[in-house]
């Protein structure tokens, strides 16, 4: 057990990725792709929350089945990626990572961002329609039900308790390593109507949240997927945390959603 925990918080998976960095625009981008499934049908892009790096989806990375090609990013200031020279709010992160596809070659992916990283995969949704071809938001955050930062941060220190250990420890020490920036960027994204975050987004959306999750509210993340004739599906005993807490689950739902999505079209 110990030792499982410390390969995930090292980011170590049996499944292995293959580490890349680039500058883009003048900004090192770093991202890894799993090598088991390079060449998969399908291409699922992965961005981390406020502070996190592409760890945080060790877990889900190593679930996800064969057949999908797997990218996971550290967005301008977190993880091995540099800070941006402007603001790193969701919508300058997304621009950013809407040049970083541009430059690999990619399109039609699944996008799925975790809290702030939901935030930023909105933002890319509604930029690039004909890039994304389905859209999850796991744990969207800043709840607009917050209207302070000292509010968000003591919903984050009431759900600690929640938490498995591995997502304390990860988090920790991404923390560490992120950009103090990422915060202000956090900041001005606070008060975003649900209407205004999802606006302009043409692919099919999920929002998922765990049911014990004290950060993101049932009711922000059902107005999220009402706002763009989405769905919610909600994770039972599911913490803030959820690609870390519980990946199975997590790719279970993405699967059969972006499966639903491919036997419609």
């Amino acid at each position: 057990m110990v030792r499982d925990l410390l390969s995930r918080i090292l980011g170590i998976t049996r499944s292995d990725v293959i580490h890349h960095r680039e500058t883009i625009d003048g900004a090192s981008t770093h991202w890894v792709q799993r090598r088991r499934g390079a060449d998969g049908d399908r291409t699922i892009v992965l961005i981390p929350g406020l502070s996190m790096s592409w760890r945080a989806y060790v877990g889900v990375i190593d679930a996800l089945p064969s057949t999908r090609r797997v990218i996971a990013v550290d967005p301008p200031g977190h993880g091995r990626s540099a800070r941006l020279g402007s603001a790193l709010d969701s919508g300058h992160q997304a621009d950013h990572l809407a040049r970083w596809l541009d430059h690999l070659g990619i399109s039609d992916i699944d996008l799925i961002g975790h809290s702030m990283g939901a935030f930023t995969a909105a933002r890319l949704a509604s930029r690039r329609p004909g890039t994304v071809r389905s859209l999850t938001l796991l744990s969207p955050s800043p709840d607009v039900r917050w209207p302070r930062f000292r509010s968000h941060v003591a919903a984050i220190v009431r759900g600690a308790p929640g938490e498995s250990p591995y997502v304390l420890v990860q988090a920790a020490t991404d923390y560490v390593r992120a950009n103090l920036f990422v915060l202000k960027g956090f900041w001005a994204d606070m008060s975003t109507p649900a209407a205004d975050l999802v606006s302009g987004i043409g692919s099919p959306l999920m929002v998922v949240r765990g049911s014990d999750d004290l950060v993101s509210s049932d009711a922000w993340c059902s107005e999220l997927a009402e706002c763009a004739a989405g769905v919610l599906r909600t994770v039972r005993g599911g913490a803030h945390g959820l690609p870390q807490q519980d990946p199975t689950r997590v790719v279970d739902l993405v699967i059969a959603f972006t499966d639903e999505i491919t036997a419609h079209n």
